[in-house]
């Protein structure tokens, strides 16, 4: 018997779950289970994959205050901190192994604990959705602009398209088919899903949670879990674009803002040694928006430096 048959038609409660991830102590995650007037649709919303990302929990435990199961078609799993591992260290990888968790589903059931988190996480909760939206923000060590991430085409038949343009914000990002992803590894699966992110530098912001809130219900609106009076009108500029990576160690120093146009040829920032040389400059190569920056001053080779983001048409 699944969760929500044992919870009933028209009640929501907090359910308290023990993961055993091979460690000394079994990890507990506190779950927000609403069952509406049917099982399905089902919508996960799930934060707290990285453990320095705010927006995301707090978003999700106001939703779950907002819910109101008798007058709800569908039916909703929130999970605020699906990593208690990182959550705990206030870092993005779990300290148990250093893995990332964005980067392990659908997991491994004999596997690190991350993996075996993952495992059970995608088994328990992830495999049982038909809807998908994945909160994050830049942690500690980055800083976005509020994105709504989709897969696939900006096209009206793409479902993970239209599901983002839903969500409110300005700014949406083809997200990159990255293996082990959350809702990546969803949408392969032919699951409605989409990634948004949030500002970062390890802070909570306020107006970014309640954008998350309204976000989150506009969207459970239009995928018909909850009531239409929640539906946002669909909007957003989609952009396409990845991180560019650092090849170089040392200060990064920013000429650009968050949010700031680029033309082709622009230098949006630079990497620094220690007497003030250029090691490497991060130059745009075409007309864009900067949607990420490193948000900690140095920089380790591989890191993620700028995120430029170039614009798409949107094919009705």
């Amino acid at each position: 018997m699944s969760l929500l048959e044992v919870l009933g038609t028209g009640s929501a409660e907090w359910r308290t779950f023990s993961v055993d991830a091979g460690l000394s102590e079994p990890l507990t995650m506190d779950v927000f289970v609403c069952r509406g007037a049917a099982a399905e649709p089902l919508a996960l919303i799930t934060a707290g994959v990285h453990g320095d990302e705010y927006e995301g929990p707090h978003a999700v435990a106001a939703i779950a205050r907002i819910l109101r199961p008798k007058r709800m078609p569908g039916s909703v799993i929130g999970v605020p901190v699906a990593n208690p591992m990182a959550f705990a260290g206030a870092q993005r990888l779990s300290p148990a192994d250093q893995k990332n968790l964005a980067r392990c589903f659908p997991g491994q059931a004999n596997g690190s604990p991350t993996q075996r988190l993952a495992h059970w996480f995608f088994e328990q909760f992830a495999s049982r959705a038909t809807h998908l939206i994945d909160l994050h923000s830049g942690g500690v060590e980055y800083r976005f602009v509020p994105v709504a991430g989709f897969y696939g085409g900006a096209a009206a038949d793409n479902a993970s398209f239209e599901a983002a343009r839903r969500f409110g914000l300005d700014h949406l990002w083809q997200l990159p088919a990255t293996e082990g992803v959350l809702s990546c590894e969803l949408w392969k699966r032919g699951v409605t899903a989409i990634g948004c992110e949030y500002l970062g530098a390890g802070q909570l912001s306020d107006v970014g949670s309640r954008a998350y809130t309204h976000g989150v219900l506009s969207c459970l609106a239009h995928w018909g879990v909850v009531e239409t009076e929640h539906a946002l009108p669909p909007g957003g500029q989609p952009f396409q674009g990845d991180w560019h990576l650092a090849s170089a160690e040392g200060i990064f120093h920013c000429s650009r803002e968050l949010g700031c146009r680029v033309a082709p040829g622009d230098t949006v920032a630079e990497i620094l040694d220690c007497r003030g040389e250029v090691r490497q400059q991060f130059v745009s190569s075409s007309a864009g928006v900067v949607l990420g920056l490193r948000s900690k001053a140095y920089l380790r080779k591989g890191d993620w430096g700028v995120l430029i983001g170039s614009p798409l048409t949107f094919k009705q």
